[in-house]
């Protein structure tokens, strides 16, 4: 007796819900399409926290993203695309998880990787090398081209002499230390070195620029207390406090996307600053960043109400005297500088237009006059706290307000990196330095 197996004919058997072929685009659309909206929400719920993206490669990646996003969306305009979701809906789901668990194995390989990418705190990499060719009309008195060199320390700055040999001095600071857009020979730590050096020719004197942008009064403390660079100097001239008046008046730093914080991109950060064309991610060489800044800034509303800054005044004092006690437990010859800002009641409307700081919490920016008023205050905290350690302090009020000194609200031109070189060179003239130190024993 023949018997015939009768095979089901698939295409007439009722389908499933998921197996409609409505559910089976959707399932394929969704394997490409949820990896870059999981991201792009992220991205998303953080800017509704007052996080901004400042970083270039943070641009493009959200960039991408969206791109991406859109590529996948657009597809499903294509009945060709429609048929490759419903018919390989499982394979793109296998590619899409697999490529997230490949991801989280990178996630946890990627550490003893990072670790050979890490530069010194306060510093940067040894060797590294920009060059900054600023855009006309954006900045004023810096020059067309400024090379930046950092040397063996991490710091810009020529190599420092055998130990003994020369009075080491490093400066600790934010940006207007850093004079990121002026030429290594043009920043006021190399002219202070030069100054010290022509009016003493027979002591030998090495000045190095460990300043870096947004970096506040808590970061120099850190430094203070664990960097290995402090027993290698015999002076520590240290510029605060503009930063952390910043910091204050915008509340607690929102938090960055997740995916920023993930070590692939950690790692890809590093890569593209290591081995990309020599630039910043966040102070372009441009300085088209500082274009978008001050549109922001003149877009936005005004306050001019005085913010309440007492508590952060009390925290800034309190850092500043942790300084001095390390730096003294150290044996290390400490100087602070007063911060030296632009501001003024009365700037034109010319100089106003190059202001961008002073945006708050609740995204408005406070008044011109405000700022002032608040940066005088943490000043004057300095003051005091230098005055009660017994520390020596360099008094920059007499730049506050000065058009030819400052580009913006307090970063430094030529001649106002040279005006503030004179005046802690002179310091260091009326008050000699004592013995260099010698190399300390293992």
């Amino acid at each position: 007796m023949n018997s015939r197996v009768v095979v089901p004919d698939v295409e007439r058997l009722p389908a499933t819900a998921a197996q409609t072929p409505v559910n089976r685009i959707s399932l394929g659309w969704l394997a490409i399409a949820l990896p870059p909206l999981v991201l792009l929400v992220d991205t998303a719920v953080s800017l509704a926290r007052g996080w901004r993206i400042e970083s270039r490669l943070d641009r493009f990646a959200v960039g991408a993203l969206v791109m991406w996003l859109a590529a996948a969306t657009a597809l499903l305009a294509l009945a060709a695309a429609r048929r490759s979701f419903a018919r390989r809906w499982a394979q793109f789901v296998l590619v899409s998880v697999s490529l997230c668990g490949a991801w989280l194995v990178a996630e946890l390989a990627l550490g003893p990787i990072l670790a050979n990418f890490a530069e010194p705190f306060h510093c940067r990499r040894p060797g590294l090398e920009f060059v900054y060719r600023p855009r006309p009309g954006i900045m004023r008195d810096v020059g067309g081209e400024a090379h930046v060199r950092f040397n063996s320390w991490g710091v810009r700055g020529g190599e420092p002499p055998a130990r003994g040999v020369a009075y080491r001095i490093l400066c600790l600071g934010g940006s207007s230390t850093a004079c990121t857009y002026l030429d290594d020979s043009k920043t006021w730590p190399k002219l202070l070195e030069n100054n010290l050096q022509t009016a003493r020719p027979a002591q030998a004197v090495w000045v190095g620029n460990a300043g870096l942008p947004g970096f506040r009064v808590e970061e120099h403390l850190q430094f203070v207390e664990a960097s290995p660079l402090v027993d290698e100097i015999d002076c520590l001239v240290v510029q605060a406090g503009i930063n952390d008046f910043m910091a204050c008046l915008a509340g607690p730093r929102p938090s960055p996307p997740l995916w920023t914080q993930s070590r692939v991109w950690q790692l890809a950060g590093k890569l593209a600053r290591r081995y990309a064309e020599s630039d910043t991610f966040v102070e372009d060489t441009a300085g088209s960043v500082y274009t978008r800044r001050r549109l922001i800034r003149s877009a936005a509303e005004i306050d001019s109400r005085e913010p309440a800054i007492e508590p952060c005044l009390r925290q800034f004092g309190d850092k500043v005297r942790q300084i001095i006690d390390a730096c003294q437990r150290r044996g290390v010859r400490v100087l602070f500088t007063t911060q030296a800002v632009l501001w003024r009641s009365d700037l034109d409307a010319e100089n106003a237009a190059l202001l961008w700081f002073g945006q708050m919490s609740d995204g408005k920016f406070l008044a011109v006059d405000q700022l002032r008023r608040g940066m005088d205050r943490y000043n004057d905290v300095l003051r005091a706290a230098c005055t009660e350690r017994g520390v020596e302090l360099v008094d920059l009020s007499q730049l506050d307000g000065d058009e030819s000194v400052f580009y913006d609200d307090c970063h430094f031109t030529e001649t106002g990196a040279a005006r503030a070189a004179r005046l802690i060179a002179d310091w260091f003239r009326a008050h000699p330095a004592p013995a260099v130190r010698e190399a300390r024993s293992p």
